[in-house]
């Protein structure tokens, strides 16, 4: 898979954002595991399945969702992982965003700065959000309980539909 993100912002000037110059823009490409890769082509091999003699919509968009799910985590199809750590080291995307993460806290910590906050948004895996954080408390060294002017929260949480509109304000609130 590869991302590519070639646009700015600039929040400080009222500009709209701009392109990036070819030259400056950054390509990633994040290969997929042996086992994704062989769940992608059962997954293929159902899409061409799918639209051979009559159209069979339904896996069709099946199969589509399926790929979403194995270019995540394998873990979305199949299997459980046995800890946080295969989890995020079996799925790529998950694992680069980790990386990522990783390099802007060292970055602020090698400056002696705050942390910038950053969200993770995924649309899928939902049972797998409390592995995402445990590896980025465990392994990133991000803390747990700590405390704000009128709560405690960790620096690494999950906002999703299991959470009251309580919690949800609170964690907004303190970050």
């Amino acid at each position: 898979k590869k991302i590519n993100l070639p646009l700015i912002y600039n929040l400080l000037e009222d500009k709209p954002e701009q392109r990036l110059p070819v030259k400056d823009q950054a390509l990633t490409y994040i290969n997929m595991t042996p086992l994704q890769r062989e769940n992608q082509n059962k997954i293929t091999s159902l899409a061409k399945n799918s639209t051979e003699g009559k159209l069979d919509m339904g896996n069709l968009f099946r199969a589509l969702a399926y790929s979403l799910d194995n270019a995540l985590s394998p873990y979305l199809l199949s299997g459980q992982p046995e800890d946080y750590k295969e989890f995020v080291e079996n799925s790529p995307k998950i694992a680069y965003v980790m990386e990522c993460i990783a390099s802007v806290k060292h970055y602020h910590n090698k400056r002696g700065e705050s942390i910038s906050g950053q969200v993770i948004y995924m649309n899928r895996g939902k049972q797998y959000f409390p592995l995402i954080k445990e590896y980025l408390e465990e392994e990133l060294g991000f803390k747990r309980g700590v405390s704000f002017a009128k709560s405690k929260v960790d620096e690494v949480e999950i906002i999703s539909s299991d959470i009251n509109d309580t919690r949800k304000e609170t964690v907004k609130e303190d970050f």
